[in-house]
């Protein structure tokens, strides 16, 4: 409390407000943002083709710009002209870290709006009588079906899915953070919100006045810089937050019925790429072309912003679960062993394709699957709300489930120059170290297929083996065997495998599941996910206004094509997703109220069948 305090008061005691940007400097930011999308964007011609949207076009966008009448206006042009690229990787970030609040969280189960958590430390339940499971009908005279279809653009990491975006819209209502939201500062320290909501047992509605929870300085409009007369990295500032979950996850981290560690996850404490150790040599090179993961913001948002990467699973443990990983500060995984039927099952949760250490989730996960292999009939493997990560460490995890050869999702990347020198580099130091030949022959033919798709106008290349073991690791070819040990042994898991989704399995965690389902060698239980389906880097977008944005760069492209509802079929993640060979959707009444019982119930059952019939 007293950092929300120390907030208020230089919130209160900054200036009124500060210059505006200019009309030439609104105008010189948004060509730069056009710019760097015209020159790195590579999903182009699949958004032109899907949502009509041609990200040059940007003359009614420069119209909208140059009528702009403050700054705020301004940065909303750039967060809509981004999110109408309807991609989960790809989002304009303003430079604020003002994070405004409600202590509940609601969201969409069985169609319908409902209230998931009530934070009863700061809520009195003798005032505030409304529980989980009631549903949330408007905040502040606005609907909430209205709320969805306005807060649509924000839906950071879940632009490229209906069903996300509007997860992720609902969660805004409720936590406005405006590094993602450009209008959160419309709420001022102290404010509160109209809430009506709507009894489950007797269907009236109450309302009710809540105070928002705030935290750091709101973003008003940008400091003055004069234009250069012939016409900076961000930084944002604020006080740490000492909030290291969010409040459902620390809710249900208070209950534990996993049993799991409950300090901060190894992959937490080390988020940022220069953290993290790998488990083999990994080319400099190739640090572009490793990330596939969500956004994540600088300190951990309080509500439902950001559902990924929990250590926990969405539902209990299943009836009888033994705990093996989890209980440890330095485990990567959840797992263990639960009884269905006559059989033991092995099961793992992987939280996150952003490991602590590289080298000890590989060797973690090896250690599991070995025990697997020799004690259970069949595994289940949990990906449902993975936010993605390294996109060449999902291959040495898939290494363990796929008892033969496989082929790595190819990129199709948006060639340029940057491009070239990563793959000349990877290829210098190729030669350098000794590596076999076939290693120097995949990485020439990347670089050729990125130098031929330069030389066209705005080409994109040819599906190129950017994760293989050579551009990853500098060693093998195009085609990854199985884990072997020292003496040669496959490593690999043999018997049959569920894959849990939702439609936050996002980025690596989607190359992860379409590897091993176009592989064959998994059933994939749950929902379609997010379709994030490229690499990601982040820039410095707008130099005057100091905003970023995140752009893709390449399409990960499968061995056939796939069909989904809305969307022509084509052998991509991107928008697609991965598309469940078994269909059962979490976000229903009874898993909400049964610790997902049913859910669990259905992915035992699968799990029984394929062991004892080999379908489905």
């Amino acid at each position: 409390m007293k950092k929300v305090f120390l907030v208020v008061v230089l919130f209160c005691c900054a200036p009124a407000c500060f210059a505006q940007l200019t009309q030439q400097q609104k105008i010189a930011d948004f060509k730069a943002l056009a710019g760097l999308y015209d020159k790195n964007y590579g999903p182009y011609d699949w958004k032109k083709q899907v949502f009509g949207f041609d990200l040059l076009n940007i003359r009614p966008w420069l119209d909208q710009v140059e009528d702009s009448p403050n700054d705020l206006a301004f940065y909303d042009i750039c967060v809509r002209y981004v999110a109408s690229l309807h991609d989960s990787h790809d989002e304009f970030i303003l430079p604020s870290e003002y994070e405004a609040f409600l202590p509940i969280t609601a969201d969409l189960y069985d169609g319908k709006v409902l209230i998931d958590f009530v934070d009863t430390t700061v809520l009195d339940p003798t005032v505030f009588t409304f529980t989980v499971g009631d549903e949330l009908v408007s905040v502040d005279d606005v609907r909430v079906n209205t709320w969805i279809h306005v807060l649509g653009p924000y839906s950071v990491n879940g632009s490229g899915n209906a069903l996300s975006r509007e997860r992720l819209a609902i969660a805004t209502i409720l936590d406005r953070f405006q590094g993602w939201y450009t209008f959160a500062s419309n709420i001022q320290p102290g404010a509160s919100a109209e809430v009506v909501i709507r009894n489950q047992s007797t269907g009236k509605t109450a309302t009710f006045s809540i105070p928002w929870q705030t935290i750091f300085l709101p973003l008003l409009e940008e400091g003055p810089v004069p234009n250069p007369k012939a016409f900076l990295s961000s930084d944002s500032h604020g006080f740490a937050s000492n909030r290291l979950r969010s409040m459902k996850e620390s809710a249900q981290l208070a209950k534990n019925p996993w049993h799991a560690w409950s300090g901060v996850p190894a992959y937490r404490r080390l988020r940022t790429a220069a953290g993290r150790t790998s488990a083999v040599p990994t080319a400099p090179s190739t640090r572009r072309l490793r990330q596939f993961s969500a956004k994540w913001p600088n300190h951990v948002l309080a509500g439902g912003l950001s559902p990924f990467d929990s250590f926990f699973p969405l539902f209990n443990p299943p009836p009888g679960f033994q705990l093996r990983l989890g209980a440890g500060p330095a485990d990567e995984f959840l797992s263990g062993t639960f009884p269905v039927g006559n059989q033991t099952i092995g099961f793992i949760r992987i939280p996150s394709f952003s490991p602590g250490s590289e080298a000890n989730a590989v060797q973690q996960f090896q250690n599991e699957i070995t025990f697997f292999q020799q004690n259970t009939g069949g595994l289940v493997v949990d990906i449902m709300g993975n936010g993605g990560g390294d996109g060449c460490y999902v291959n040495l995890l898939a290494q363990y489930l796929i008892p033969t050869t496989f082929q790595p999702l190819r990129l199709q990347l948006r060639a340029t120059e940057n491009w070239v020198e990563d793959f000349e580099i990877s290829l210098f130091d190729a030669e350098i170290i000794g590596a076999s030949q076939d290693t120097i022959n995949t990485l020439a033919n990347a670089l050729s297929e990125t130098l031929q798709a330069l030389a066209q106008n705005r080409g994109n290349t040819v599906p190129t083996d950017a994760l293989s073991p050579a551009a990853c690791f500098l060693t093998g070819g195009a085609l990854y065997p199985p884990a072997t040990d020292a003496s040669g042994n496959n490593l690999a898991y043999t018997k049959p495998i569920v894959v849990l989704t939702n439609n936050f399995t996002l980025s690596a965690a989607e190359f992860f599941g379409a590897t091993l389902q176009d592989a064959q060698r998994v059933t994939v239980y749950g929902t379609r996910s997010d379709g994030g389906g490229g690499n990601v880097v982040e820039y410095n977008a707008t130099p005057y206004s100091e905003g970023h944005s995140r752009v893709t760069l390449s399409l990960g492209i499968r061995n056939h094509n796939v069909s989904s509802p809305g969307f022509p079929s084509a052998p991509f993640i991107e928008n697609i997703g991965v598309v469940p060979d078994v269909q059962a959707d979490f976000q229903t009444r009874a898993n909400l109220f049964t610790g997902g019982q049913p859910f669990i119930a259905g992915f035992s059952t699968l799990i029984n069948k394929l062991i004892t019939t080999g379908h489905p």
